[in-house]
């Protein structure tokens, strides 16, 4: 009896020591522009359209390959650390049990790619991880997708592929325009372009005449590129502002520039032109890193259209 109390209190102090790692570690990442969160199943799958799955049975799994979970993705880190006190029972429960050499049932794992999400088994995961157990033994059921994910990927990214993936279908430019090459680096980005190309879309149809056919959100999407998109690219190319910001795609570079074109209409109280607001992004922001910090922020209370 006080061997188990004993471990027991090793337990909870595990747990108490994850959690403030996990404090810790969203403090930091959220210095720097990032979040801590683990992926949400649910929006992976909606955003990549997974439909067809296939039972691979009872597998063998690296720990470090689950990235995500079905409805505890807000109770874990990207880490897997504990967020919350109320888990702290049944983490210490399941990390006493490991201590004693207790063989655990299987985890229940989804599989996207070459990542991992929990379905069922969120604790047993979370503890063996922070226990510093490399593989553990789950039920795979695989979710079929010619996106390539890949084991190592930082989680933003996986979400961010996604995200692109649901633009494109939702544009028809995959089908259309199967050769862009628009690409972004921070998750959430491609909301801002859904909600350009509908106010494009908005403005067409509001001048069409009594009668005549109004203008779809594909048909607006494939408008935009080719006449709104394309042409601010080579603005882009034409003044190498893309040097100026190694780390950054052309796309990342062509939202900057349309959102600083609202600052500065705002500020100057007309118009801008995209011109302007790309030879003032180059002027302004991209010696002093300083300013590139502060550019992130401009402007970014931007409205948000939510597109199923």
């Amino acid at each position: 009896m006080e061997n188990e109390l004993e471990f027991n209190d090793k337990s909870v102090h595990e747990f108490d020591n994850a959690r403030f790692k996990s404090m810790l570690l969203s403090l930091r990442r959220f210095l720097v522009g990032r979040n801590n969160e683990l992926l949400s199943f649910e929006k992976i799958k909606k955003n990549l359209r997974l439909y067809n799955q296939r039972n691979l049975g009872i597998q063998t799994i690296r720990i470090r390959d689950i990235v995500g979970s079905l409805d505890r993705y807000k109770d874990f880190d990207s880490y897997f650390l504990p967020k919350k006190m109320s888990l702290q029972r049944r983490w210490a429960n399941i990390h006493n049990l490991l201590l004693k050499d207790v063989i655990l049932p299987p985890v229940k794992l989804h599989k996207v790619g070459e990542v991992y999400f929990v379905f069922d088994g969120n604790h047993r995961v979370s503890v063996s991880k922070k226990m510093g157990v490399e593989f553990i033994d789950a039920e795979v059921i695989e979710f079929i997708t010619d996106v390539k994910i890949k084991a190592g990927m930082d989680p933003n990214q996986i979400f961010v592929i996604a995200e692109r993936e649901k633009f494109l279908n939702i544009t028809g430019l995959k089908q259309e325009r199967p050769d862009n090459k628009m690409r972004v680096t921070a998750p959430g980005q491609y909301d801002f372009l859904l909600g350009q190309i509908d106010k494009l879309m908005v403005q067409i149809n509001e001048n069409k005449k009594t009668g005549e056919k109004l203008m779809t959100f594909k048909e607006a999407s494939l408008f935009w590129y080719d006449n709104v998109y394309l042409p601010a690219i080579e603005i882009i190319k034409k003044y190498g502002i893309l040097q100026k910001f190694p780390k950054r795609t052309k796309t990342d570079l062509y939202i900057w520039i349309n959102e600083h074109k609202r600052y500065l209409s705002l500020k100057y109280g007309r118009e801008i032109i995209t011109k302007f607001a790309a030879k003032d992004i180059i002027d302004s922001y991209s010696k002093n890193p300083f300013n590139r910090v502060k550019l992130k922020f401009i402007n970014i209370g931007h409205k948000k259209i939510k597109y199923d």
